[in-house]
């Protein structure tokens, strides 16, 4: 993922399948067969879109963290009438990523692909990206890759598509009061980033246990909070400071900051419209950890 200065963007595509983890862990060499079917069809579908300039299958794209920068990256989310599809745009208006909430099933989906564009064939709504599932009191959410980059080229049931997944970011929330107001808590784990700036996979098979308590030493976990707003008698409600945003007062406005300096805003999302929200972030944030927590807040009232 490239960023240029002053929030313009530029995106190469280049051919490269992205694999996804449905799996039935009890077939695994019937699931491997229609994969390589499904992948073989894909591939055509990839050739023919590449020549058009409209081939995206790089899924690491949206994990790497954003180009450090001491300004927040602007971009913002579109949500439809019925609240369960959502549609991320750089601030420049490009499409970037499309999540889909299936509240019954308890997750969101996350593909790549606009299923409304003019002419899209690659859309596929039965091979996510993403997933994220949360909990039953909607206070614990989690995040996977469908696909491992550890054990991508494995054979399925030699994968961690059956232990789990690799999990890209968990989220916890929480409500405390503040002032007169009941101020909406959360708590974001994402894998760490090693010195030379890579970063650690999450994979059950590499001996990682659940991205909800890694160490608190742990170098290889970073941990991200609230930042908690202040009571405004004035306009007797919280407020946060929404720097270079004009913000409507909403629940599902929130700030997000590392553990270790609170008062440093690393992601801010907040109302600027009737079915849009703005969701500015930066280093060590990536797209699909700042988008997924995002829609964390889709029950916030």
């Amino acid at each position: 993922m490239v960023f240029k200065e002053e929030s313009s963007m530029s995106w190469f595509w280049p051919i490269s399948r992205s694999l996804s983890a449905e799996s039935d862990c009890k077939l695994p060499l019937e699931c491997n067969d229609d994969g390589d079917k499904w992948d073989r069809e894909r591939a055509f579908e990839i050739a023919d879109s590449v020549e058009k300039g409209l081939a995206r299958e790089i899924v690491t794209e949206f994990m790497h963290p954003l180009r450090r920068s001491s300004k927040l990256w602007r971009f913002h989310v579109v949500r439809s009438e019925d609240k369960l599809q959502y549609r991320l745009f750089s601030d420049d208006g490009d499409f970037l990523m499309y999540a889909r909430a299936n509240l019954e099933a308890r997750k969101v989906e996350f593909f790549l692909y606009n299923p409304t564009e003019k002419d899209e064939k690659l859309y596929d709504p039965t091979r996510p990206a993403f997933t994220m599932t949360f909990s039953k009191d909607k206070t614990e959410w989690r995040i996977v890759q469908e696909r491992c980059e550890h054990c991508q080229f494995s054979p399925k049931h030699l994968s961690c598509s059956c232990h789990g997944k690799q999990q890209v970011a968990f989220i916890r929330h929480t409500r405390a009061p503040v002032g007169d107001g009941i101020f909406n808590c959360m708590e974001l784990n994402i894998p760490g980033l090693y010195s030379d700036g890579s970063r650690v996979i999450w994979c059950p098979l590499l001996g990682r246990g659940d991205l909800a308590g890694p160490p608190e030493d742990s170098y290889e976990a970073q941990r991200l909070i609230t930042k908690k707003p202040t009571w405004n008698d004035e306009v007797e409600s919280l407020v946060l400071d929404f720097k270079g945003r004009n913000i409507l007062s909403s629940a599902k406005n929130f700030q997000l900051a590392l553990s270790q300096k609170p008062e440093h805003v690393i992601c801010q999302y907040g109302k600027i419209g009737p079915m849009t929200f703005s969701l500015d972030f930066k280093y060590p944030l990536s797209v699909i950890q700042a988008f997924g927590v995002s829609l964390t807040t889709l029950f916030w009232t």
